[in-house]
C-alpha cells in the first residue's frame, strides 16, 4: 500500500503541517517493538550473556507481546544458498552471525521469477550535460549533509520494527517535504510514502518530466537513485544503532543531491525518482515491496543506482569511490565509473562485494533492471568495522568519517540523474 501526494506549488507550504499528521499512524495490526522502561544496554548485555547470546530468548523476556512475531514463518534466502522457510526469530540469529539474506516472503512465487524486465544490451549515452551538472554540484553543501545526519543519528536506532524506525522514516519524509516546499514553481515533483507490513515507511520523490503525455506516461523510462534509511544493531534490536555510515551516509548523500537538483530547477525529460528504502537490514524488505509493485504496474525502469555507505575512510588509506562489480549491470557500471571520473575528484575503482553482501540494488537486479552500486573504499579489504554496532557514529576511534568524501558520491548522484534523465530547457 502507498500513500501518494502530488503537491502543487500553491499548496506546498500549506500541506507541510497537514500531511505528517495523517500519513504516519501505523496500521493497528502492526506490532511495534518497544524498548521497555528501565531496560538499559547493560541489562540487555547481561541477559544475552545469561542466555547463550540468543536474541530471541531475550526478546521473549523483555517484550512478550512482540515476541509472538518471532514465530512467524518467513521464506529466507541466505545469500549463496537456496531459500528455506524459517522464522522471524531465526532472522535475528542470522544477523548475529553476520550472515546477509533476502526475506522473500510474499514474493517467493512472483518477484524474482519475473520476466517483465529484460536486461538486454542498452546503449548508454555520451555525457552531454556537463555545464548543467557542474553548476549544480557547486551548490552541494557538506554542512547541510552533516546537519541532516546529525538529526538522523539522534534516533536511538532505526530498526524497521521499532518505534524509532517508524519515527526516523517520518523524519526523512518531512525533510523531503521541506525541500519540495522551497522548490522553484517550474519544478514538478510528486512525493509518496510507501507503506509496508511493518511500521517503517519507504519514501519516494519523483521529478516529473516537463512534457508528459498521459498515454505514454507509464511507458516512459524511469531513472531511480536509492539508499536505505534504516539501521540495525546486529547484537540485539533493543540496542542503540546510530547507523551514521550504514545507511545514514547514503541517505544524506542522495538527500543532498536531491536538494541541489531542486534548487537548480531540474526538469528531466523522463521521470527521475529518489528512493529511501525501509528495512534493508530486514532482508531488503522495503525495496522488494516496491519492485514487486513496479513490476505489477509494468513500469519501465531504465536504470537504478544504489548508494550504501559513503563516508568512512579506513586508517592510512586514500579514499576512493568504489563500484561493485558483482550482481550488477556491467555496462551501466562502466558508464557510471566514467561519469564519476567526469564529475567527481575522487579516485574511482571497482571491487567485488564481500561474499553474501547485499543492498537494495539486488532487488532490482533480480527483476532484470540494470543496476549499479556505489560504496566507500574496498568492502573486502578495508571495511568499516563499526557498522551494525553502537559505534557507527560520525566520530570514530580509528579512521575518519568524512562528509567531504560523501559529497563526491552526491556529485555522482546529480550526474546520474541529469545524464540519464535528460535536462529540458
Amino acid at each position: 500500500m502507498r500513500i501518494f501526494a502530488l503537491i502543487p506549488p500553491f499548496l506546498q507550504l500549506t500541506l507541510t503541517g497537514i500531511v505528517s499528521a495523517s500519513v504516519f499512524t501505523p496500521p493497528r495490526n502492526q506490532q511495534i517493538l518497544q524498548v521497555g522502561v528501565g531496560v538499559t544496554e547493560a541489562n540487555v548485555r547481561h541477559l544475552l550473556a545469561a542466555h547463550d547470546n540468543d536474541p530471541v530468548e531475550v526478546i521473549r523476556l523483555l517484550d512478550p507481546v512482540y515476541a509472538a512475531i518471532l514465530d512467524e514463518p518467513r521464506f529466507v534466502e541466505v545469500i549463496g544458498t537456496e531459500p528455506v522457510w524459517m522464522t522471524e526469530g531465526d532472522k535475528l540469529r542470522l544477523k548475529k552471525q553476520g550472515l546477509s539474506f533476502m526475506d522473500l516472503t510474499a514474493h517467493e512465487n512472483t518477484l524474482f521469477r519475473s520476466t517483465f524486465y529484460s536486461n538486454t544490451d542498452i546503449e548508454w549515452p555520451d555525457l552531454r550535460h556537463q555545464e548543467r551538472v557542474h553548476e549544480v554540484i557547486k551548490d552541494l553543501d557538506v554542512e547541510e549533509m552533516a546537519h541532516n545526519l546529525g538529526n538522523l543519528t539522534t534516533f536511538y536506532n532505526r530498526y524497521y520494527r521499532s518505534q524509532y524506525g517508524a519515527q526516523s522514516s517520518r523524519w526523512i519524509y518531512n525533510k523531503v517535504l521541506e525541500i519540495i516546499a522551497d522548490a522553484p514553481p517550474n519544478v514538478h515533483l510528486s512525493l509518496e510514502t510507501f507503506t509496508h507490513e511493518f511500521p517503517q515507511i519507504s519514501v519516494i520523490v519523483r521529478f516529473e518530466p516537463s512534457r508528459r503525455s498521459r498515454h505514454h506516461a507509464i511507458k516512459m523510462p524511469v531513472i531511480i537513485i536509492g539508499s536505505h534509511l534504516d539501521s540495525a544493531n546486529y547484537d540485539f534490536p533493543f540496542l542503540p544503532a546510530p547507523g551514521a555510515d550504514d545507511g545514514g551516509s547514503g541517505t544524506v548523500t542522495i538527500l543532498e543531491a536531491f536538494r541541489a537538483l531542486v534548487q537548480a530547477g531540474f526538469r528531466p525529460k523522463v521521470p527521475v525518482e529518489f528512493h529511501w528504502y525501509a528495512a534493508e537490514e530486514g532482508g531488503l524488505l522495503g525495496s522488494q515491496d516496491i519492485v514487486s509493485e513496479y513490476v505489477h504496474q509494468r513500469k519501465n525502469i531504465r536504470a537504478m543506482i544504489q548508494f550504501d555507505m559513503t563516508a568512512y575512510v579506513h586508517k592510512d588509506t586514500t579514499p576512493a569511490m568504489t563500484y561493485i562489480t558483482n550482481n550488477v549491470d556491467t555496462p551501466l557500471t562502466d558508464w557510471t565509473m566514467k561519469l564519476a571520473t567526469e564529475y567527481s575528484s575522487s579516485p574511482v575503482t571497482g571491487a567485488k562485494l564481500f561474499p553474501g553482501g547485499v543492498s537494495d540494488h539486488l532487488s532490482w537486479h533480480r527483476a532484470g533492471v540494470p543496476v549499479v552500486c556505489a560504496t566507500e573504499s574496498d568492502p573486502v579489504r578495508t571495511p568499516n568495522p563499526y557498522i551494525h554496532t553502537v559505534d557507527d557514529r560520525t566520530v570514530v576511534k580509528e579512521g575518519e568519517f568524512s562528509f567531504s568524501y560523501a559529497l563526491e558520491f552526491a556529485k555522482v548522484a546529480v550526474g546520474f540523474a541529469a545524464e540519464l534523465g535528460g535536462w529540458d530547457d
